[in-house]
């Protein structure tokens, strides 16, 4: 089997916002999960519209929570969210 290696920026060009992606929290702010919590997050795509995803959470703070996102439409792994919009499975 062969393994492609790909550039960082290979999927520049289907990379898109996140609607409901909210800020980065301050470091000191954010509170890590001691395992990771199976979740079903709801993305709002800038283009794509609404797309229900199942992953995981990673951390939380306040009203929001880090879930794990790994989209060829998303330069990072990893997205904050409002707690509205994620829900546990």
């Amino acid at each position: 089997m062969t393994q492609q290696l790909l550039s960082w920026d290979a999927h520049a060009g289907s990379w898109q916002p996140i609607a409901n992606e909210q800020p980065i929290p301050a470091r000191r702010a954010q509170v890590p999960c001691d395992v990771p919590v199976e979740v079903t997050a709801r993305v709002e795509w800038a283009t794509d519209g609404v797309q229900l995803v199942e992953t995981v959470v990673w951390a939380w703070s306040g009203r929001t929570v880090l879930v794990e996102l790994h989209d060829t439409r998303r330069q990072t792994i990893g997205v904050w969210l409002p707690a509205g919009d994620v829900r546990r499975r």
